[in-house]
């Protein structure tokens, strides 16, 4: 089986660790821009348990000689027919259940000019696939809307003179958790979550901190990558504490949740070994409290609770300037790049309060990194 995973921009080798380490019988793991490709030997039902992957494919086949006039669309519906799209349902029924009569939609991504757009594509590849396996195809309205909800998407991506044809493994995008029923404005993706837990592992029974939670993603995916973390969770915002309980109620996570100001969540607590959080950016959500007017307060005063070895894992908008701020206040950083997210630039740190060693990466993490810089996915800086 040919898989792609795709990621967040700058977080693809977190996303190919995982892949390597929760996949024993992964091989061929190849990195790209926003994607990490891999094969397995037969299906594997981890595969969707990727925590760090935007989304799961299996890769049904590749056509060549696409090419960039309307004219080439009928030729490229009767190649894609012409693919083992029968091996493919197999393989993604032996992962999970998919009725015999199914619906499914199909979804475009173009890279380079053409004549023609993603929609004038999709209806064409699905009314194809349609007619070869049968399934009913939901073509989209003016609006970009469907009719009903697909039971499986067929995924296309036309790049150069290639169109790989490719079936979503799960029944929606793995980064729409099932536990997330309740969001506010800024709320943040579950895999970069997931990133930032595993970024500041290893955290088995350590004490953890989202002091600006938020709708509790963050504090969730910590708790579900560390099950034997006491993980704490608490935001100024009656709605988003509201949030939190409601979507750690859904996740089975049991976290210590409460409202309060994170110019206050420092004080009397026991010594933190990781503060995981995403600060507000000032763009969806505005600081509020005691730090309506600057977060300075807060890390003035988050290092008299840490641990000596705690680490501190952060992401947000790079107007924040985060790196330049925790350095002028005598913060240790190991780890400072950017991502792409929600269409913004954003960084990524790891550091550790004043006076303590330089926080390292965990060693996979490490490696992978090295790697995706090497092949030129990523930069030490980020792109």
């Amino acid at each position: 089986m040919k898989l792609v995973a795709r990621s967040v921009h700058g977080l693809e080798w977190v996303c190919a660790a995982e892949i390597a380490e929760s996949l024993d019988s992964a091989s061929r793991i190849r990195l790209a821009r926003r994607e990490i490709s891999f094969e397995l030997p037969d299906a594997d039902r981890r595969v969707l348990g990727l925590r760090c992957a935007e989304d799961a494919f299996l890769v049904v086949g590749t056509v060549a000689g696409t090419g960039t006039t309307k004219a080439a669309l009928p030729a490229l519906a009767t190649q894609l027919a012409e693919l083992d799209w029968d091996a493919a349902l197999t393989s993604v029924r032996a992962l999970r259940d998919l009725r015999g009569r199914f619906t499914f939609d199909c979804v475009v991504s173009i890279e380079g000019k053409r004549t023609y757009n993603r929609y004038d594509v999709e209806g064409v590849a699905g009314r194809a696939v349609a007619r070869r396996v049968g399934g009913e195809f939901l073509p989209r309205d003016p609006q970009g809307g469907l009719s009903g909800t697909p039971d499986l998407t067929v995924r296309l991506f036309l790049r150069g003179s290639d169109t790989i044809a490719a079936l979503r493994l799960a029944a929606r995008p793995l980064h729409r958790r099932d536990y997330k029923l309740q969001t506010g404005p800024g709320t943040l993706q579950p895999p970069v979550a997931a990133a930032l837990a595993a970024l500041a592992g290893p955290l088995p029974g350590a004490t953890i901190l989202d002091p600006f939670c938020g709708d509790g993603t963050i504090a969730i995916e910590a708790a579900l990558t560390w099950p034997t973390a006491r993980v704490l969770a608490a935001d100024l915002d009656p709605e988003r504490v509201a949030n939190t309980r409601a979507n750690a109620a859904a996740a089975g996570v049991p976290l210590a949740i409460s409202q309060v100001d994170a110019g206050a969540t420092v004080e009397g607590r026991p010594p933190l070994d990781a503060v995981l959080t995403n600060p507000p950016w000032n763009v969806a959500v505005q600081s509020q409290g005691s730090l309506g007017r600057s977060l300075d307060k807060f890390w003035r005063r988050l290092p008299a609770t840490l641990d000596p070895a705690a680490k501190i894992c952060l992401v947000g908008d790079v107007e924040l300037d985060l790196p330049a701020v925790l350095e002028r206040r005598g913060y240790r950083l190991g780890l400072q790049t950017q991502l792409r997210l929600a269409g913004r630039l954003v960084h990524l740190v790891l550091a550790r309060g004043p006076g303590g060693d330089v926080p390292e990466l965990p060693d996979d993490l490490r490696t992978w990194r090295r790697r995706a810089i090497r092949e030129g996915v990523v930069t030490d800086s980020g792109f």
